[in-house]
């Protein structure tokens, strides 16, 4: 596996790595960009990439990576570039791994930073790749890649849980965040709608597992430290109830709801797809917020720095220089 381009943004580098089979994928290192306090609205708004500069989370308290697990997707999300991509199959745990060395030994100040999140999510859906998956987060602390320290780890497992994997799938993840990281992984489903035929359309017509059957399946499993996150990426039309999510028995201590924008992708753009909030209403999406966290639920909403927005969508450099 070899670099073929490394792409900047104001926040970190997009990876273009070009397997033994010629295929290219993707991977990141990044910063958050703090989005609290004073200058929430004009690091949301800015063009300026000084602007996002001034105000990352420091390299030191926090670093994120993402990886890819596949050679596209099997599934075609209408909101996701990498759908636009051949889809050739699983990448080897290997070849997982050979992602993560390829960043940290072409980041010269990694030795500073003390945690670092790392998700399985860039292409593919890991839940079709999971044993290479969990092999790849399960190696994670024992694997030095030439460090002079160790990191502490935070891996992130993202999946839309296909039916066919979803319990085998479930049940191995929480048991690798259990057993594993003592609770500290962050195990993301992507929702989307709470209208299930919503989501199946957004999904691209795959058969997911329901939102309600996730609910009573996780339910039943002790959950530590971390708790799973429902992801919602909140679109203009689609529905988003808290109170269908109350009725199906979520369990406060056991999920966090997640609200994030919709990235303005070329595949959400080809199949008319807006957010719901953005850089100027981002308010809409606080007071969406507010009526989960007033019900009860733990939720978390997050920004897109407007200046970031192009790059950071999966498959889409990938596509560019394919």
């Amino acid at each position: 596996m070899t670099i073929e381009k490394v792409l900047y943004l104001p926040s970190g580098r997009i990876f273009l790595l070009r397997t033994d089979s010629g295929y290219l994928i993707e991977c990141t290192e990044m910063r958050d960009v703090a989005v609290d306090g004073k200058e929430h609205f004009e690091v949301r708004t800015s063009q300026d990439p000084h602007v996002i500069w001034k105000h990352l989370v420091p390299f030191e308290d926090k670093w994120l990576l993402t990886v890819s697990t596949q050679f596209g997707c099997t599934f075609n999300c209408k909101f996701c570039s990498v759908a636009n991509l051949l889809y050739k199959g699983n990448l080897t745990q290997s070849e997982i791994e050979e992602q993560i060395e390829a960043i940290i030994i072409n980041t010269p100040y990694v030795n500073v930073s003390r945690k670092v999140k790392i998700g399985f999510a860039r292409m593919g859906e890991p839940a079709c790749n999971l044993k290479a998956v969990l092999g790849a987060i399960v190696r994670l602390p024992d694997i030095s890649y030439g460090l002079r320290k160790a990191f502490t780890w935070l891996p992130c497992f993202n999946t839309i849980l296909p039916a066919q994997f979803a319990e085998k799938t479930i049940e191995e993840v929480i048991r690798v965040k259990e057993e594993e990281y003592k609770g500290f992984l962050h195990f993301q489903i992507s929702c989307n709608s709470t209208d299930e035929q919503q989501r199946k359309e957004l999904f691209g017509g795959a058969n997911v597992m329901s939102i309600a059957d996730v609910v009573n399946s996780i339910n039943k499993y002790s959950i530590t430290n971390r708790t799973v996150t429902l992801n919602f990426i909140v679109m203009q039309d689609v529905e988003v109830s808290v109170k269908k999510l109350i009725d199906m028995g979520l369990n406060k201590d056991k999920f966090t709801v997640k609200l994030i924008p919709l990235n303005a992708t070329d595949s959400a753009v080809k199949n008319s797809l807006e957010t719901y909030a953005n850089y100027n209403n981002y308010e809409k999406l606080q007071e969406l917020g507010q009526r989960f966290n007033e019900a009860g639920i733990p939720t978390v909403i997050d920004a897109i720095a407007r200046c970031e927005e192009a790059g950071l969508c999966c498959g889409q450099l990938a596509q560019v220089f394919a």
